[in-house]
């Protein structure tokens, strides 16, 4: 073994698998809820393929030196998957994000195996297929004498980029996903770069430096690599692929007596220094039943809609500890998720705003016509830069109206300065503490019989 081979295989490949490692670590510690989307089984199945190639690097240097004859099927193997992978996971957060979640995408391949996933899937599996019949090698002439196979190859990873840079701009268009948050944004771009860039190198590299330049024994696409896993992993630890699921129940403890009132969707701000007259209004519309001869206001006749607005389902995000909630309030199913930085089910860190918000926007987006309360957002905001929240508490916004959701956002007013909330309240109905919520209540009354 030569200085060359320790210095350009070797030790980068080293590095490698101890980044990989160290993915591994912080998947870990996010423990099983990393694995809650889709999206990050194909970002774990990217780094096991850098891990693989990382391998092969070592053991084609320890093993009898070097085979150059697989290097390129080697290469342009890894090229092919990884980009079908890159495809995948970003399909997954755009035109199929309502089946990221890992029950959904099973039900999801059960009525449709082929769809636009496997079906690109297919194509990358032939290709790789075919470059290994080929016997596709370093040398130029073997190059040249299958330029029609890369060509193809290339094609493939050109394509894959289109559609990797197409998908967003077209479910944006359709209203599929809501505009991300500037960080959010950020950490999309740079995943995204450097999981597109690192084929591209692997492929481009060693054909270019290994075939068309002759340059053999020097192949730096290994410390290319090592420092774009260097910015897939700062991706990684930003939380952006683990989730929280929630679990929509319909609330068993029913009250006594009728509603008869029920607010209209939208966003309310609730203006009350401890949330009392917030978390009554919640309480009451997922535990009082309406007046059986109410007149309801549903858009449409859907049987499966009118049932949702008679039979709300309820969420509700606290900084107080739960079991004190559910029993001030009877509230027995209705999932609480408890802001605080101790580890266990239903428990997100003030931190992690990407999760919260990603929570909060799944079980909107599951469950058409629900009633979210958000209280503790000045506990946040002491964790978070104000201007990050109020862009979380903006795509909540968007996600509520088209889902038909009751966004109650409670918060403190005193917490805040004047300019910070009339950022607050623009495009929300604001309420005044328990004067506020009753005048609501007044003008939100059902009269008149069903029917």
């Amino acid at each position: 073994m030569d200085n060359t081979d320790l210095a350009f295989r070797i030790l980068p490949a080293a590095v490698g698998l101890a980044l990989v490692a160290y993915a591994a670590y912080q998947v870990r510690k996010m423990e099983i809820s990393y694995f809650h989307l889709v999206t990050s089984w194909f970002v774990a199945l990217f780094t096991l393929s850098i891990m693989a190639l990382c391998l092969f690097e070592i053991l084609e240097n320890s093993v009898g030196g070097r085979s150059s004859d697989f290097r390129v099927q080697v290469d342009a193997t890894f090229a092919i998957f990884t980009m079908w992978l890159s495809t995948c996971a970003v399909s997954l957060s755009t035109i199929y994000r309502r089946h990221n979640l890992v029950d959904d995408f099973r039900a999801f391949l059960r009525t449709s195996p082929l769809n636009f996933m496997t079906a690109w899937g297919l194509v990358a599996f032939a290709l790789i297929v075919v470059v290994w019949l080929s016997g596709l090698r370093f040398l130029s002439a073997s190059l040249d004498a299958n330029p029609g196979l890369l060509v193809a190859v290339s094609s493939y990873l050109a394509a894959a980029v289109a559609f990797d840079i197409a998908l967003p701009f077209y479910a944006r268009t359709k209203g599929e996903v809501p505009h991300p948050q500037r960080d959010a944004k950020l950490d999309s771009y740079l995943l995204a770069a450097a999981w597109i860039i690192t084929p591209f190198t692997t492929f481009g590299l060693d054909v270019g430096l290994g075939g068309s330049l002759g340059v053999q024994e020097l192949n730096p696409y290994l410390w290319v690599i090592v420092v774009l896993l260097l910015f897939m992993l700062r991706s990684m630890s930003a939380s952006r692929f683990s989730a929280v699921i929630v679990d929509s129940e319909v609330e068993t403890a029913r009250r006594d007596g009728f509603r008869a009132y029920d607010i209209p969707r939208g966003i309310y701000l609730v203006y009350d220094e401890k949330a009392d007259s917030a978390l009554s209004l919640f309480s009451e519309l997922v535990t009082l039943p309406l007046r059986p001869d109410a007149a309801i206001r549903v858009e449409g006749d859907s049987a499966i809609e009118t049932l949702e607005f008679l039979i709300p389902r309820g969420l509700m995000v606290t900084r107080t500890f739960p079991d004190e909630l559910r029993q001030q309030y009877g509230l027995h199913a209705t999932p609480i998720v408890w802001l605080t930085e101790s580890v266990g089910d239903l428990r997100i860190a003030p931190t992690s705003l990407a999760v919260l918000t990603d929570a909060l926007m799944r079980f909107m987006e599951n469950n058409h016509n629900s009633i979210v309360l958000v209280e503790g957002v000045e506990y946040t905001v002491t964790f978070n830069d104000f201007r990050k929240v109020l862009r979380s508490l903006d795509l909540l916004n968007e996600t509520a109206w088209i889902t038909k959701a009751r966004l109650i956002i409670a918060v403190n007013p005193n917490a805040f300065d004047e300019k910070e909330r009339a950022l607050l309240e623009r495009d929300r109905t604001v309420l005044r503490g328990a004067p506020g919520i009753e005048e609501l209540k007044r003008e939100s009354m059902l009269t008149g019989t069903a029917g």
